[in-house]
């Protein structure tokens, strides 16, 4: 159609452009054109002579059907050319088509094969994962560590860990061991890393909560070899594959726990007991609860956790760790045998029931409870610094020094142990080395008012009583109700002829505990130094009510007395 309009268009454009010429050139044409009477001649012809008029119309009625005839035989072969071209443009078509189904077939080949490949690596991917996994839990068997999340019932899966507060006394596996397994984790972990790129999209939710579990067993992995960050990574993942699996978020609490993140830990936890009473859940939440100094809220997490689960040890033992620290021995007693019941190799139980009974005055059958603990637990500083603190209690003053010997070395920076060895060494005389491990107490914890004391103590027995009263110093700097140390120190400046700022720290510290009968006695002391006889009786009377042993006491140790 738009071919006849460009003819159309074409004829007029040609015919205007004669008119144009026509026009422009006529003073050159008329003198070529015939004479006026010549075509008038002519016109007269043709109308008159051959009477136009009765042939006019059938000439005009035959050239109209010789142009019908020739436009019909122009549409005939064009409709010609048409079907012709329409006939070449199938035949392409169905050799396209052709060649595509071609094509189509040997793609779906390719896919076959390239599918029967993957099927082939995957099944040879799985069976070095199932290789790994068994020579990895072999390694933990044998070094021991699966005891520490097989002690304890829960339900199929990957375990709960065990924190280091609860499962304190688990042997660490040797560095030949440990260097194995950072090799098989990290083949594990390139194998995962290749698993997610390719993990079908039609994956089943049997598949997908699968390799949820292999995150998970990467976690422990990761979580006992002390690498918390990789531990993280997996057990993120595993959130994001199963965010409402109660066991990948317990552990996530538990890593953060280990990292100190408490505010993330409390929020996985949160999430686990909204849709069920999950007795870690309320195990772990306690255990940061009593971190952060909560100890009501964390005491409650800890009976909840044993309501609903009453043979769980680690709860049992964390309550009973909390009590002992609250100073109610009679129920941290009671809960550590509960534990003991249930586990009898139990260390940390032995070690802290041994601890419960020397508070209770049973320093015999602590040291039983003690000696068990140490056997079981050779690598626990805790053990030892209380079996050490127990033979303090009996008077065996050389056992304890092993003991707190062993506890320092197995823990350099454990501080209480350099305080009961030199509570040792001064009851046997050893002043000087009482001082040096009060020195490596206050190194470790600057702002322990009683390191300092003690060491004032010490340094005053030595009678270096300006040094000790440096020491005093610094202890009620720290603790400035410390009527002890203010008691102490006056009978420091009573040795160094101070009487007067001697007498003022006596007053003090009797106004801070009016029974504090080492106050009494070494204001008597000061008095009797500046003759006043009548005022240091008086005193010393009211010291020997208070303490009867201080009436045989030695003048000179007045000072290193507490």
């Amino acid at each position: 159609m738009q071919r006849r309009w460009w003819i159309l268009l074409s004829i007029l454009g040609i015919i205007l452009a004669v008119v144009i010429l026509v026009a422009l050139f006529w003073p050159w044409l008329s003198g070529w054109l015939p004479h006026p009477r010549l075509v008038e001649a002519w016109v007269h012809y043709l109308v008159v002579d051959l009477d136009i008029g009765r042939w006019g119309p059938v000439a005009t009625l035959l050239l109209v059907g010789v142009i019908e005839l020739i436009w019909a035989l122009n549409l005939g072969r064009r409709s010609g050319a048409v079907e012709r071209q329409i006939k070449r443009l199938e035949r392409m078509h169905s050799r396209e088509t052709e060649m595509l189904n071609q094509e189509i077939s040997l793609l779906k080949e390719e896919r076959r094969g390239l599918r029967a490949e993957l099927e082939l690596r995957e099944d040879l991917i799985r069976e070095e994962k199932a290789r790994l996994w068994t020579q990895f839990e072999d390694l933990q068997r044998t070094s021991g560590l699966l005891q520490r999340y097989n002690g304890e019932a829960h339900e199929a899966g990957p375990p709960i860990l065990q924190s280091h507060d609860i499962s304190p006394d688990t042997a660490e596996p040797s560095p030949e061991v440990r260097s194995i397994w950072r090799q098989i984790i990290s083949q594990l972990e390139r194998i995962e890393m290749i698993s997610s790129v390719t993990v079908r999209r039609s994956q089943t939710a049997l598949q997908a909560q699968q390799r949820t579990d292999e995150l998970m067993r990467l976690g422990v992995a990761c979580y006992y070899l002390g690498q918390y960050e990789r531990a993280l990574l997996h057990y993120n993942r595993a959130a994001e594959l199963a965010p409402t699996d109660p066991i990948a978020l317990i552990n996530r609490a538990v890593v953060n726990l280990e990292l100190t993140r408490y505010q993330p830990a409390l929020q996985d936890l949160e999430r686990v007991l909204r849709t069920n009473d999950n007795p870690w859940g309320y195990l772990y939440r306690g255990l940061i609860r009593e971190h952060q100094g909560e100890t009501k809220h964390a005491l409650e997490d800890y009976t909840r956790a044993i309501r609903i689960k009453s043979d769980l040890k680690a709860a049992l033992y964390r309550r009973g760790l909390l009590y002992a620290e609250m100073g109610e021995y009679d129920k941290a007693f009671q809960d550590q045998n509960r534990v003991l019941e249930m586990d009898q190799h139990h260390a940390g139980a032995l070690t802290a029931r041994g601890m419960s009974r020397a508070a209770l005055g049973d320093s015999q059958w602590a040291l039983n409870d003690l000696d068990q603990a140490c056997a079981l637990a050779p690598k626990s500083a805790l053990a030892f610094y209380q079996r050490g603190r127990a033979r303090y209690q009996l008077g065996m003053h050389d056992e304890a020094l092993a003991d707190f010997g062993r506890a320092i070395e197995l823990d350099s920076g454990f501080a209480p142990a350099y305080m009961a060895r030199g509570d040792t060494c001064a009851a046997m005389g050893e002043h000087w080395q009482a001082a040096a491990d009060y020195g490596q107490a206050i190194e470790l914890q600057p702002k322990n008012a009683m390191a300092y004391f003690a060491r004032g103590l010490a340094r005053a027995a030595m009678r270096e009583h300006r040094r000790a009263i440096e020491d005093y110093d610094q202890a009620l700097e720290l603790a400035p109700a410390m009527a002890v140390a203010l008691a102490n120190r006056g009978a420091a400046y009573e040795k160094i002829g101070e009487y007067s700022q001697a007498i003022e720290d006596l007053d003090r510290a009797v106004a801070l505990e009016p029974t504090l009968a080492v106050a009494y006695y070494n204001r008597g002391l000061a008095y009797g130094s500046m003759g006043e006889y009548d005022r240091a009786s008086r005193d010393l009377n009211r010291a020997v009510e208070l303490d009867p042993s201080l009436g045989n006491h030695d003048q000179d140790l007045a000072g290193a007395t507490a």
